[in-house]
């Protein structure tokens, strides 16, 4: 009679967990079919080719964490949230109380052994979706990933839009390149931190070209905003001094002619002015401390790295004369290491011939450079190059394991892919015809 009974049981919990994932899995469809419908996408290859992939991205970083790397972030993640959302099954309100508390001495810091409140604020997210999906990792992570897809298609939509023959260039970049896929897909910082990044840029253009956005879509983008600067605060510091740079040059350009003769010049200016207003709103960004950081946050990574997979500098020192010797290596290594041979495992291999693309396609969009960007095409040209290039080098500088750059990367390397396939000579020019 146990046998039977404990039977019985099993095939009740089975059955629950079928119809749980029959029913979240309508949700999710039904989601994407709605956007797809709003976007005028439902019979597009591109956009259900690209949900399908993003689905099996966030799937599979699962699976290979799983079974076959064993130190990971993504399943921690989930057993933390899983811990967090049962509470909600015994006391809701104080559950809601916790999700609410953003104190540096929060209740939740007691019950999690990561104090650092960027996880802490992740893992909350996290226990939301555990909490509605019964605590299945699948789901949440297949409702991440949804989040990113969207966020990636609204960014691809807005940009096809505005910048011609740009449908390839764009379905690349933001809807394929394997590893910005791959990391921004599933339980990981880097889903909502890259989805907020990409709503934020597709709305910034959209207001550059003087197109009216509904109030709702405001209130969305200062959710992408407190998203980003509490998953991935120096993503977000670098992105905001970009985009603020580019509001200002873009208003200063259309009042006064002479701007816009210098651009450049004028925009190194408010970008660094910019710059140095930052450094008052996080205790990192404090320009006596901004360096000490970063050499902390380098030593630590090669000190757990065991000398293995690292990008090594010379004499790297919190000092502005060491960090402008290394810059050029440390920009190199951010968007083309690792090199075919230095990557280590399935990730780096697959890494290091990811870099090989990019090299080919960073050379042939140099000879010759292909198009000229005017007004807000060129206001584009400068955030995005902006962004581009200080993020990398910062993020090579304090983390020179290859193996975590070729992750953290993930919040600048599809503009990078962006910029050098637009319009390539290298690639034939029928791509630039298709409609996808």
């Amino acid at each position: 009679m146990p046998q039977l009974r404990d039977r019985s049981f099993d095939i009740k919990t089975c059955i629950v967990k079928i119809l749980l994932l029959l029913f979240h899995g309508v949700v999710i469809l039904l989601v994407a079919y709605l956007f797809a419908k709003k976007w005028q996408a439902t019979t597009s290859r591109l956009y259900w080719s690209a949900f399908g992939y993003k689905m099996i991205a966030g799937a599979g970083l699962g699976l290979i964490y799983l079974f076959y790397y064993s130190a990971n972030d993504t399943w921690a993640f989930y057993e933390q949230a899983l811990k967090v959302s049962s509470m909600a099954k015994t006391d809701f309100v104080l559950y809601a109380k916790m999700l609410a508390d953003y104190g540096e001495e929060q209740g939740l810091l007691a019950v999690l052994p990561n104090h650092d409140l960027r996880s802490v604020f992740f893992v909350k997210l996290v226990s939301v979706f555990t909490f509605l999906t019964a605590g299945s990792y699948w789901l949440t992570a297949a409702y991440f990933s949804l989040a990113s897809f969207l966020a990636s298609w609204y960014l691809h939509q807005t940009v096809t839009r505005y910048f011609t023959g740009s449908q390839f260039a764009s379905a690349f970049a933001f809807l394929f390149f394997p590893s910005v896929v791959f990391w921004s897909s599933g339980i990981e910082k880097e889903t909502f931190a890259l989805g907020g990044i990409y709503y934020l840029t597709a709305l910034a253009l959209k207001l550059a070209n003087g197109e009216k956005v509904r109030w709702y879509y405001l209130l969305l983008a200062v959710v992408a905003c407190v998203l980003v600067w509490n998953l991935k605060y120096y993503w977000a510091a670098v992105f905001f001094i970009s985009m603020a740079t580019a509001a200002l040059v873009w208003i200063l350009s259309r009042r006064f002619l002479w701007i816009s003769n210098h651009t450049t010049v004028v925009w190194i200016s408010i970008f660094v002015g910019a710059g140095l207003t930052a450094s008052f709103t996080h205790p990192n960004f404090c320009l006596t401390r901004f360096l000490e950081v970063l050499v902390a946050n380098h030593n630590d990574f090669v000190a757990i790295s065991g000398g293995r997979n690292l990008i090594h500098y010379h004499q790297l020192s919190a000092g502005w004369q060491s960090v402008a010797i290394n810059t050029p290596w440390a920009l190199v290594s951010g968007i083309f290491r690792p090199f075919v041979g230095e990557g280590n495992g399935l990730l780096g291999l697959v890494a290091s011939l990811e870099n090989c693309v990019l090299l080919v396609l960073f050379v042939s969009a140099l000879v010759p450079f292909r198009f000229k960007f005017n007004g807000a095409d060129k206001i584009f040209l400068y955030a995005a190059l902006s962004y581009i290039i200080v993020l990398c080098i910062f993020l090579a500088l304090s983390t020179p394991n290859l193996g975590s750059l070729s992750r953290y990367r993930v919040g600048f390397l599809p503009f990078f892919v962006f910029l050098v396939t637009y319009k390539n000579p290298w690639l034939q020019n029928r791509f630039w015809s298709t409609r996808l």
